[in-house]
Formats: C-alpha cells, structure tokens, sequence
C-alpha cells in the first residue's frame, strides 16, 4: 500500500467527535486506516505491538515477590497460590473489560489499609488505564477512555495543534497531570511528522 499524507484538515476526520470518549468503533476503525494509509504505521507494527499487550508480563510474579503477600503462605507456596488466583481470573479489566495492558489492582486500597491490602482475595486484574484512574491524583483521567501516552497521541494527530504552547494547552484541558516534560517528548512527533510532510508546526511554536 502506497504512503498516502493526510492534511490537518482531511475530510476523513471531518465531523468525529472531538473527546476520544464519544468515538464510535467505526471511528477507532477509521483512525487505524488512516495510521496505515498515511505510512506512519504498518499493519505488522500495529499486530506486533497489540499482541505484546495482550501478554501481562510480570503480573503474577510481582505479586508473588512481595513479602506481604509471601507472609500468608508457607515457604516457597507463594507463587502456586498466585498463579491458581492468576487463572482463575478473567482475562479481562475488571472495569471496562479491556484485555490489554492488565495490571494486578487491590479492592480495598493500600492507601487506605496498608500491607492488609496485600492479599489475594482483595486482587483483581485492571487495565492500566481504569488502575491508574482510580488514584487520586488522576482524577481527571476519566476524561479520556486512552492510556496518558495514547491520549498524547491522539491529541497530536486528531486535533492538530500547530504549536507546542497549544498542545501543552490542549493536553492540560483533556485532564493530564504529568509533567511538562512528558508533553515535550511527545511533541518530538510533531517534528518527525514534519520532517516526513506531514504536519505542519507553526513558526511561532517555542519548540
């Protein structure tokens, strides 16, 4: 498939929603056609990358390695009693039903019990996104239905700012608290895209 450039302005995108949260499956459809279609993507990356995600690395191991949790086993049981919870679960984000990027997430949390957190019993699997969320200092993420790299993403290349000033602005007002460094290196993308035709910075952009 030949490199199609998209201009900010494609009629592709003309009418979608304008929080990714409102975006139909269609819609998500339409933006991985479109990743492809215009070279920044091939369909082995996009495959490649999902089905790393699908894989929970580290999951039940990290779990398993933790004093708190070994302290309710005998010796060298942790990691049979972990992996028989592991299974039994199911796969998918308690919250949203997302299979990818699943993280092992207490119910009653270990800002509010401490080490009692530390049990199986009080475990469930959550996708990284709806784990992080919970927490108080990301209130906010609700607003987005993406991970904070994915909603950095999508902000560059759906909403299109010209400036690093409006983007660092855009992604603020999408509810993210990290910082400003992490939008920084977003907007190397920018540059990139720039480099290949296919953004446009505007002169007047502090980076």
């Amino acid at each position: 498939m030949s490199a199609r450039h998209l201009s900010p302005n494609d009629p592709a995108f003309a009418g979608l929603p304008t929080a990714d949260h409102e975006w139909t499956s269609d819609d998500w459809q339409q933006l991985l056609h479109w990743l492809i279609e215009s070279g920044i993507l091939t369909y082995k990356d996009v495959t490649a990358l999902v089905l790393g995600h699908l894989n929970p690395p580290q999951v039940g191991t990290s779990i398993a390695s933790k004093k708190t949790f070994q302290a309710h086993f005998p010796p060298r049981k942790t990691w049979q009693a972990v992996r028989a919870w592991f299974y039994q679960q199911r796969g998918k984000c308690e919250d949203c039903g997302a299979r990818l990027e699943l993280q092992a997430d207490h119910v009653e949390t270990r800002q509010d019990y401490g080490d009692q957190a530390d049990r199986l019993d009080n475990m469930l699997l959550r996708c990284r996104r709806c784990n992080v969320i919970r927490r108080p200092s990301h209130a906010q993420g609700g607003l987005t239905f993406l991970t904070a790299e994915a909603a950095l993403m999508w902000i560059l290349l759906i909403k299109r700012p010209r400036t690093y000033q409006e983007f660092e602005g855009m992604c603020r007002d999408y509810g993210m608290t990290m910082a400003n460094i992490r939008f920084q290196e977003a907007w190397a993308m920018a540059h990139w895209l720039e480099d290949d035709g296919s953004y446009t910075i505007d002169p007047s952009s502090s980076l």
